[in-house]
């Protein structure tokens, strides 16, 4: 009888740190679980930053690619006009001598401060 007891009260004891055990690990899980979510959460908000900043990279590369073929155009353009001004300017360097005038000194000065 005595025998018996003692296993009855070891089996008991046992089954009571068992139960114990078991009530810790469902806490400890609860707690990771919640850990979890709130990481995964954080992870998701960063993620969504994160494109959000890759978007406006996107868009910042692109009307930098914009400003560059405009300023290729401006620059395509101002060459031509270039060119179009040194011919004029020729011509009026090789005109005869015939061929000037009276200009008023107003206009003969702004037409000497050309470039």
């Amino acid at each position: 009888m005595r025998i018996l007891t003692a296993a009855l009260v070891v089996a008991l004891v046992l089954g009571g740190w068992q139960f114990l055990r078991a009530r810790h690990l469902d806490q400890m899980l609860t707690i990771e679980t919640q850990a979890l979510e709130a990481m995964t959460g954080n992870r998701d908000r960063w993620q969504a930053s994160a494109e959000e900043v890759l978007e406006e990279l996107a868009e910042q590369r692109q009307r930098a690619r914009q400003a560059e073929a405009a300023v290729a155009e401006l620059m395509a353009t101002l060459e031509a006009t270039h060119a179009d001004y040194q011919a004029l300017e020729r011509q009026v360097r090789q005109a005869p001598a015939e061929d000037d005038g009276p200009v008023a000194p107003v206009l003969r000065q702004a037409l000497e401060d050309l470039p």
